[in-house]
């Protein structure tokens, strides 16, 4: 399994756990404003602090986005590319998002795949202060009261992160966990340890996050070193997993070269970070 070094020192906690109470949700987010004061919205009004959410074919006036790109300098181990914007009208495919706080302000970090009008599919991260919704669009998932996802600086990588803040609860307690993973951990394997913790049997798992590369169960292999993926379909299991290792999406620097599959256990390590909502099952 693929390792990078980071600029910073190691941190000791690889998998930060926060045990949380939620609840599923249904958002509708109007058009006419930037996307990110869209999601800021329905959510105030639900009284939400943090969710994890879900939008499925929704039709946008404009959007603009980023893929992952080699780090110019030594004082990150990847970057981004410069924007890229539809200029006019197009359509989100999918799109996942956890939206948490940044300085007391509403923030969400999202990556998703989506299209111009007429035009190739494309995925990347998200702009949301850039990107606008054309019709009203809804948007599905887990909303938290009383914990989420705060941005805050991260020494090991040198980047301010998604961390889990709030109140705690039992893992005994509660049906919802926010969990960060810290770089050049196995995805997969991270996920099992972390339903271990928690002291569930299994779990559902929502996020997104970086890997180094990508290695398929079909053999396949994205040979990107940053990429940004999506979780499409995946379960955490105490006991270790043997069956089919988690389903996402992913893009690297080649941005045309986008990959779905199920990830071969043990290949694949986290390369910034992961941020995800555990939903025990």
């Amino acid at each position: 399994m693929r390792a990078v070094t980071h600029p910073g020192p190691v941190a000791e906690e690889r998998e930060e756990i926060l045990p949380a109470e939620g609840r599923p949700v249904a958002l509708t987010l109007n058009a006419g404003l930037p996307f990110e004061d869209a999601v800021a919205e329905a959510m105030a009004a639900e009284g939400l602090d943090g969710a994890w959410l879900e939008i499925e074919e929704a039709i946008v006036s404009s959007l603009d986005y980023v893929i992952p790109a080699l780090s110019p300098d030594e004082d990150h181990v990847a970057w981004y590319s410069d924007i890229r914007s539809f200029g006019g009208p197009g359509r989100i495919e999918r799109l996942g998002m956890m939206v948490g706080r940044d300085n007391g302000a509403s923030f969400l970090h999202g990556h998703g795949l989506w299209a111009p009008a007429g035009g190739e599919i494309a995925m990347g991260h998200i702009l949301a202060p850039r990107t606008m919704l054309a019709a009203p669009a809804v948007a599905r998932g887990i909303g938290l009261t009383g914990a989420r996802f705060e941005r805050r600086p991260d020494p090991e990588t040198n980047f301010t992160l998604f961390r889990p803040s709030g109140e705690e609860r039992g893992g005994d307690d509660a049906d919802y966990a926010l969990v960060r993973l810290a770089p050049n951990q196995d995805f997969a394997g991270a996920l099992d340890t972390t339903c271990a913790r928690l002291g569930w049997e299994g779990a559902q798992v929502h996020g997104l996050g970086s890997l180094i590369g990508a290695t398929f169960e079909d053999g396949s292999v994205l040979g990107s070193l940053p990429t940004e993926f999506l979780v499409l379909d995946a379960e955490a299991r105490a006991e270790g997993g043997s069956g089919s290792g988690p389903e996402i999406a992913i893009v690297g620097i080649e941005g045309r070269d986008i990959r779905e599959g199920a990830l071969k256990r043990s290949e694949n390590a986290v390369l910034i970070t992961a941020e995800l909502l555990l939903e025990r099952c």
